[in-house]
């Protein structure tokens, strides 16, 4: 088998886990289902994937790679930092809205313990992809000239903060089913970004 076939196979895996998983939670799926539901052997399962915990890292692994591109190329039609902030913010509602159901389904028979761990690690891969996409960011517009020389533990606490402004947004405008305000609010966080660095 040649490496492409080898790359097709298991990003097919992936891709099946990943529907396996919507379907029926993470938690019933087995790697009997897997295989089975890719047409090959436990045995070539276990050829990419130790077991259901790394086949699950992988697929949590490429939906942070999938989000984080989404994101990044929404951001790379604007020009400027402001615009790019506010792309970001906006972007990142409208992805994790997007994958909403697949996390709930994943969740599914899960006890408490079990979703700590899990949701936990999936929102730390995410926050630390986040921050590192919006890094990217604040160092090209500061060799740019654009915005000020901010020191990096100052970049990265207006980004935590606004990582966890975005997702507190979305959360009370999932709650109230009314996303009709979300660009104004992120204007405004835009703008509090903005002055706080100027």
């Amino acid at each position: 088998m040649s490496s492409t076939e080898q790359d097709q196979l298991s990003q097919q895996i992936l891709e099946t886990a990943s529907g396996l998983y919507l379907k029926y939670g993470l938690k019933k799926v087995t790697m009997d289902d897997i295989s089975k539901a890719v047409g090959k052997s436990r045995t070539s399962i276990y050829y990419y994937y130790k077991n259901r915990e790394e086949v699950f890292q992988a697929v949590l692994d490429n939906l942070i790679k999938e989000v984080i591109s989404e994101i990044d190329l929404s951001m790379n039609k604007r020009k400027f930092f402001e615009e790019k902030i506010n792309e970001f913010c906006i972007a990142k509602v409208k992805t994790s809205q997007e994958r909403a159901s697949f996390f709930r389904a994943i969740e599914t028979g899960m006890d408490a313990e079990e979703k700590s761990k899990h949701m936990t690690d999936a929102h730390d891969r995410m926050m630390e992809a986040e921050k590192n996409l919006l890094l990217k960011v604040f160092a090209k517009s500061i060799t740019d000239n654009e915005i000020p020389k901010v020191s990096l533990k100052e970049q990265e606490t207006v980004i935590f903060i606004l990582l966890s402004s975005i997702r507190g947004i979305r959360r009370e405008m999932v709650l109230k089913n009314n996303f009709k305000n979300l660009n104004p609010i992120v204007n405004t966080l835009t703008s509090m970004v903005i002055r706080h660095i100027s």
